[in-house]
């Protein structure tokens, strides 16, 4: 499959050449894919797909255009094409858009990522319902009468994608996944209803072996919720938990994004090089994480991927800069998107931090909020568990946590000993001090 991949590639891009374009790159890929979700011990959807398709990027005269079909005869192609071409030749000249300079492509890792389950083809419809059956038989189990509902689901894909570059780069690549979870509402006083979800997977069945503790682990966080009340506004220290800290890890990203550099909307603007987080951060883009949920040989520019340092320290090291905003910016290409996280870690789990801190909100969830890029100011709305003397005392809701990312990451006290292991952010709890909550 790969190489007839390879091989309309190349056809298509010296095709696109052959029209008049002065460069092109040209992906072809291959998607299956099974979704179904139960509820109430029965199916409730079903899906099955699998698509094909043929990106086309084009570069004339200074003009870009991009372009995708899911007609792959070659005959029906090479009109695709011509007139792809020709549509481009009425756009406006952008003169930093061109593919990337080859040296870019050098130094590619020929690495097995284990980003591919080899017994994927085995997987048969009954293996795919047990999983999400089971799933949803534990959540029901584990809270009986007090789950009002319980949606169980899996998910399991096969993609493969061969690219060509018209200066010189080829790549294939192929991915599997396997996921499962549910999402579970329990009972609460009056017209409360608190809801919770865990869903867990990753390239290989193994990573959904477990459909019994799934389903515990959704139910279980529904029901620690019933009893939340709001607690007075405070400052407070807070552990946000490793599943927890996505939200959080998105906005700071937005600082580092290449984009956002250029048009002078990042709150990192100038300070690559400066101190702008606690000295106990420090984030790696690790692109070789072994199944790790961003692991890659390169990346959507064809960029060889390496690691490379984001925050060492409290030090901001680099930003996310693809080629056309390197060249606007006059400096060197890293890469447009993000690989996997990597966090130093400390030596405790969240209840050993609760411990320490003897007295503050762990947070296990954050409900809407926002950021400003430019400024670095957020608030978000967050809900969690209030702990004393190292230990939970209720849950809390309806609280919100305010502050600017320009001082906030440097008031990062401690980091748990727990990645999360179902995201490409691996990030562990994070303990903050001096964090306002506004509660009642």
């Amino acid at each position: 499959m790969a190489n007839q991949q390879l091989d309309l590639a190349r056809w298509a891009t010296e095709t696109a050449v052959k029209a008049g374009a002065d460069e092109a790159r040209v992906s072809v890929d291959k998607q299956r894919y099974v979704s179904l979700e139960y509820r109430e011990r029965k199916v409730e959807k079903l899906e099955e797909a699998t698509t094909n398709g043929l990106s086309l990027t084009l570069y004339l005269n200074g003009k870009y255009s991009a372009h995708r079909t899911s007609d792959l005869r070659r005959d029906a192609l090479a009109k695709f094409i011509g007139e792809s071409v020709a549509m481009t030749k009425y756009l406006t000249e952008d003169p930093y858009r061109s593919l990337p300079e080859p040296r870019y492509y050098e130094g590619r890792k020929d690495l097995d990522l284990g980003l591919k389950d080899a017994s994927y083809a085995k997987v048969e419809a009954d293996n795919r319902h047990a999983v999400a059956k089971a799933v949803e038989a534990a959540a029901l189990s584990t809270g009986g009468d007090r789950i009002i509902s319980a949606t169980a689901g899996y998910y399991d894909s096969t993609n493969i994608s061969s690219v060509v570059a018209s200066n010189g780069f080829e790549g294939t690549e192929e991915r599997t996944a396997f996921w499962a979870g549910a999402e579970v509402t329990a009972k609460d006083e009056g017209d409360k209803r608190p809801a919770s979800w865990w869903w867990q997977g990753g390239p290989s069945r193994d990573f959904v072996a477990d459909a019994d503790d799934i389903g515990r682990r959704a139910a279980q966080g529904a029901l620690d919720k019933v009893g939340s009340s709001k607690i007075p506004t405070e400052v407070l220290p807070v552990i946000v938990e490793n599943r927890a800290t996505g939200r959080l890890l998105r906005w700071l990203g937005a600082g580092l994004d290449g984009r956002n550099l250029q048009q002078k909307s990042s709150f990192f603007e100038g300070k690559e090089g400066t101190e702008v987080a606690s000295s106990i951060l420090t984030i790696t883009d690790d692109p070789f994480v072994k199944q790790g949920g961003g692991s890659r040989l390169y990346d959507n520019e064809g960029i060889a991927a390496r690691r490379m340092p984001v925050i060492e320290k409290g030090v901001l090291k680099n930003f996310y800069i693809d080629t056309y905003y390197g060249r606007k910016l006059g400096r060197d290409a890293t890469t447009g998107s993000p690989s996997n996280a990597v966090f130093g870690l400390g030596d405790k789990d969240p209840a050993g931090w609760m411990k320490e801190l003897g007295r503050g909100v762990l947070v296990t969830g954050f409900i809407g909020g926002n950021s400003n890029s430019s400024t670095g100011d957020f608030s978000a709305g967050i809900y969690g568990f209030y702990f004393e003397d190292g230990e939970i005392v209720k849950p809390v809701a309806e609280l919100n946590m305010a502050g600017n990312h320009l001082t906030f990451w440097k008031q990062l006290v401690g980091l748990g000993n727990d990645p999360y292991p179902y995201s490409s952010l691996r990030s562990p709890c994070l303990v903050f001090e001096g964090v306002s909550v506004a509660g009642a």
